[in-house]
């Protein structure tokens, strides 16, 4: 049978081995992966044909460079002395400039700069070296939509950028 015709065999709702195989390699996502995307596609786009799902994948990959981007940009603003790792004293240095802006502008904090660093390094130092690689940043800011706009804060912001 030819490549051709098991494309043409394919079930509606699955994809066929040719375009698995094609948007593994344009997307670096396992095969699994693309088809739990395409189930979750056709959940949303009962009647949406294999190009549309492949516009898709493009914008979804396109959107998580965009976050992969923003997350590298964080850890070099966090990462002050270029050693490429952020240490707890780093960070905390960045934490009481955060609570310092926040206090100057009548913010009023029920926390302390100390546990905000505390539960920043409990997420992200994930080998417990007591350092953030860049590597465990980027994956951390990814898995913890809320870190990443913790980051996007305007008063974190201006306190990394200063």
């Amino acid at each position: 049978m030819s490549a051709h015709r098991s494309a043409a065999a394919a079930a509606p709702n699955e994809l066929d081995a040719e375009t698995v195989g094609f948007l593994m390699e344009a997307s670096r996502l396992s095969a699994e992966e693309l088809r739990s995307l395409y189930a979750q596609f056709k959940a949303s786009q009962p009647g949406g044909r294999t190009s549309d799902f492949m516009n898709y994948v493009s914008k979804s990959q396109s959107s998580s460079a965009q976050l992969r981007k923003k997350a590298h940009q964080f850890f070099d603003l966090f990462d002050r002395n270029k050693d490429r790792s952020i240490s707890r004293d780093e960070v905390l240095s960045i934490m009481h400039s955060v609570f310092l802006t926040a206090k100057d502008r009548g913010v009023q904090l029920n926390r302390q700069p100390e546990d905000v660093c505390d539960e920043f390094f409990s997420k992200l130092d994930v080998d417990g070296n007591c350092e953030i690689s860049e590597e465990e940043f980027v994956q951390g800011v990814l898995s913890e939509p809320d870190l990443l706009k913790i980051l996007q804060n305007p008063e974190v912001m201006n306190t990394l950028s200063s």
